[in-house]
């Protein structure tokens, strides 16, 4: 009887053990990270797998997870992203429209339009557009406009002799708007080349507040003209000896 009793008790203690260890919370490692509710993707196109959907996702992801840190903000909002039948990738308020064929293509810019959500800078395209060619560059395994995979510095390298002056493309947004120029083409790696010199030589805390400042005023921020930081990233493209001083 005894026997019995003892057998019983130890089939309830375990039991009760069982039940409570399976009610603890397990610990969410990935607590930080977007959840999919975060980010909605949609199409009406019937050529777009889950695997496209997944890709795209996985993007958004990755820009909804890094940049914020890095600029020192902050984005709750639900991320939508539409996928269309169209040439062209754009945002258009707080929405994203991806091309299919883009995506299809492996050169979909998916960071770089999601970029545009996070950092509004629409009254200056050209540290609006350095951004998010620098973040699709540094963090996406899509490659494509401007670059294509090639390296933003070596494209500056190539054209030397066609470089337009950073001053001027700070103040002039309209050659960012120029669909189809080469034109438009260099302004956007030469203002993706300039962001990556100002992260590896000033750091991303700079940056950071440059982008908070909204008022873009470089020296304020690096304590030079951004005539003098031209001459210091050219120096730093092309090879020659560059001290940050």
């Amino acid at each position: 009887m005894n026997g019995t009793f003892q057998k019983l008790f130890l089939i309830v203690f375990l039991v009760t053990l069982c039940v409570a260890v399976s009610s603890i919370a397990p610990v969410n490692f990935a607590s930080n990270l977007i959840p999919d509710s975060q980010i909605t993707v949609s199409t009406t196109l019937k050529n777009v797998s889950q695997a496209d959907i997944e890709e795209v996702k996985r993007e958004a992801r990755i820009a909804l997870n890094s940049i914020p840190q890095i600029l020192g903000v902050e984005y709750r909002k639900n991320t939508k992203i539409n996928i269309v039948n169209s040439d062209i990738c754009y945002t258009s308020g707080n929405i994203v429209s991806l091309s299919i064929s883009h995506i299809k293509d492996k050169n979909s810019p998916v960071i770089h339009e999601v970029t545009h959500i996070l950092a509004k800078h629409e009254n200056n395209s050209f540290f609006s557009e350095g951004l998010a060619v620098y973040f699709q560059e540094r963090f996406s395994e899509f490659h494509g406009f401007p670059n294509f995979s090639v390296p933003l510095d070596d494209l500056v390298r190539n054209n030397e002799s066609q470089l337009i002056d950073i001053p001027h493309l700070k103040n002039d947004n309209k050659i960012f708007e120029q669909v189809g120029t080469e034109l438009r083409r260099l302004a956007y790696i030469e203002a993706g080349s300039f962001i990556n010199f100002l992260v590896v030589n000033y750091g991303e805390q700079k940056l950071a507040e440059l982008h908070n400042s909204r008022s873009l005023n470089f020296k304020e921020v690096y304590g030079k003209q951004i005539e003098v930081l031209e001459a210091e990233w050219k120096s730093y493209v092309f090879g020659n000896q560059f001290l940050n001083t």
